[in-house]
């Protein structure tokens, strides 16, 4: 059985797919590990890549599938898995050189511990590294029963990115915790927000994980026409919390701070969608409807007037009025 599995969900990613195996494949230490690329049905080159590596690299593996999304992809990988341990990446980012040997050593001097937390570097489009200066990570154990102070330790340290996690195989099986298929968006704060709820002892390493590659042009995240398409991953979000509540799997209490941090990626994307193309206002109202019950929650969005504002126009007028007044002041 391998040490660590490292599951890459990948799809049409063939101009970054190298460099990210060969952070992989260059690792210090011994080959103790597997590592699980699993292609979603990509439609460039991407497949054969990836048969060229797993034929070339002795502990790289594929899975082929039908595209069906990041979130079903993980699941994919994760019942692949046969390590002791699970890491994640994405398939245009890369493995912070040096990562594995050092939680060699972390992992065997902190053995009660079935989930870890480290840090990343942001890989800017000229080759440079930065830190992310928004995130503080204390190193060290964080033991707490409050579901909050957990919740606040974690998003203040890793906010919303699993590839920054290695969390103990059997740990997470246990758990019964996947990522949600109808999620291809921000599925990994549905997920953090539901296992957290299963992990009260976490430790935090100051140990970078991920090159998080910034701003790849044409992903999910750099193209205003898919913003429909994340507010419908919030909103089915949105329903897996809900029912979590609804059927007792968790307290009031952790409820209302799950809301708060899920409001909390919900407004940045709400303001976001204040775009000049009224066509594309217009696709995204009938999930921002649905979303309704974050309007009155949020932490971060009390932080600043101009954000306390949207969030009163869009509980007092709904979101077409505030999509459209907010995109007039940015044209202003």
């Amino acid at each position: 059985m391998p040490l660590f599995s490292i599951i890459i969900p990948v799809y049409n990613v063939q101009n970054y797919l190298a460099a990210c195996i060969k952070s992989v494949a260059e690792q210090e230490g011994p080959r103790d590990w597997e590592c699980l690329l699993v292609d979603d049905g990509s439609t460039d080159m991407t497949p054969q890549l990836c048969d060229a590596f797993a034929a070339e690299i002795p502990g790289v593996q594929v899975l082929h599938r039908k595209n069906g999304g990041p979130s079903a992809a993980r699941n994919a990988g994760i019942r692949a898995a046969t390590g002791e341990w699970l890491l994640f990446l994405d398939g245009d980012d890369a493995m912070a050189p040096g990562l594995l040997a050092a939680l060699r050593r972390e992992l065997t001097a902190h053995p009660g511990y079935d989930w870890f937390i480290g840090r990343h570097l942001e890989w800017q489009a000229d080759g440079s590294l930065t830190e992310h200066t928004g995130q503080r990570l204390l190193p060290g154990p964080f033991d707490s029963t409050d579901y909050g102070e957990r919740l606040h330790a974690l998003y203040t340290a890793a906010h919303w990115a699993v590839w920054k996690y290695c969390l103990r195989r059997s740990f997470l099986l246990g758990t019964g915790v996947r990522f949600r298929r109808d999620v291809s968006w921000a599925e990994d704060c549905l997920f953090i927000l539901t296992l957290l709820n299963e992990c009260e002892c976490l430790y935090f390493l100051d140990l970078v994980f991920t090159h998080y590659r910034v701003g790849r042009q044409g992903s999910l995240l750099t193209d205003p026409h898919n913003l429909p398409r994340r507010f419908s991953s919030l909103a089915a979000a949105q329903r897996h919390l809900a029912a979590l509540q609804a059927t007792g799997r968790v307290t009031p209490e952790v409820y209302r701070c799950m809301e708060d941090a899920f409001a909390d990626v919900f407004w940045p994307q709400a303001r976001t969608a204040a775009v000049r193309d009224a066509k594309v206002r217009r696709r995204c109202l009938p999930c921002l409807k649905s979303l309704r019950p974050l309007y009155a929650r949020g932490i971060q969005v009390r932080t600043r007037r101009d954000w306390r504002l949207f969030q009163t126009l869009m509980r007092l007028c709904g979101p077409r009025l505030a999509l459209w007044a907010a995109a007039c002041l940015k044209k202003g």
